[in-house]
């Protein structure tokens, strides 16, 4: 219980900063909207002649959700960073607050940040004529898939944060996301790709993550895309919680 209601206080410290600090939060959600506008506006009329995909707005819509998610999910690391430099981590590490709780705190605030933002990314692409074939229920689906991606994705910043303390090097986590994303069928679906493009999408956890999410949008339930995507982000939280102990063992030692 005290390790439940320590993580829940780092939390909401965590969420209190970006209240005090909402420059942070306006940018991270400028950026995924910015893209998901410029590029239904570009590729959405051709869209179901070129890659046969009529609701090009809905096949956008997790593109953009995953960029907020990568985005908010970065923060956890630059913010640990700002407390290892301040001696504020020292101080929790002498407190009878668990160690992870520590880093879970910062990453729980990502995951309910990336949630909200989740949320007004979906309304805006309602709002412009998305469909969303598995309704209220999907919509509640893929808010949590979002705030799971972005709780498994922040280990890879709280990772680097806590090896090198250093805040530029912590940021590097959403630039490590970009890669990820734009091998992976973000704007033309897979059977379209040349083949070795495919072959590299086919290895890449955000494919099946996109897949998981668009069948909720444009196609309606599908089980096994559903459990790949869950697979993927599973995969990722495995990977990346694994380095963030690592680290929080190397620094805390």
């Amino acid at each position: 219980m005290r390790a439940i209601a320590d993580t829940m206080l780092l939390t909401r410290r965590a969420l209190r900063e970006a209240i005090r600090q909402p420059g942070n939060e306006i940018a991270n959600a400028f950026i995924p909207i910015f893209f998901y506008v410029v590029t239904i506006g570009a590729i959405g009329d051709v869209a179901k002649e070129a890659f046969n995909v009529a609701d090009y707005k809905g096949f956008q819509l997790p593109v953009a959700i995953l960029q907020g998610a990568a985005g908010i999910s970065s923060g956890a690391g630059l913010a640990m960073t700002l407390d290892i430099q301040s001696g504020y981590f020292e101080k929790l590490l002498l407190t009878s607050t668990p160690r992870f709780a520590i880093v879970l705190g910062r990453m729980f605030g990502d995951a309910i940040k990336s949630m909200i933002l989740t949320i007004v990314i979906i309304v805006l692409a309602l709002a412009v004529g998305s469909g969303f074939e598995t309704g209220p229920v999907g919509v509640i689906a893929l808010v949590l898939a979002a705030g799971l991606f972005a709780l498994a994705y922040s280990g890879m910043g709280m990772a680097i944060a806590l090896k090198t303390g250093s805040p530029q090097a912590a940021q590097a986590g959403f630039i490590l996301f970009f890669p990820l994303l734009f091998l992976a069928p973000t704007f033309a679906p897979l059977d379209v790709f040349a083949d070795w493009l495919a072959a590299i999408a086919r290895v890449n956890p955000i494919t099946y993550l996109l897949d998981g999410m668009r069948v909720l949008i444009v196609s309606g339930w599908d089980g096994l895309a559903l459990l790949k995507g869950a697979a993927a982000i599973a995969g990722i939280g495995i990977v990346t919680f694994t380095m963030t102990g690592l680290a929080m063992r190397g620094r805390a030692s």
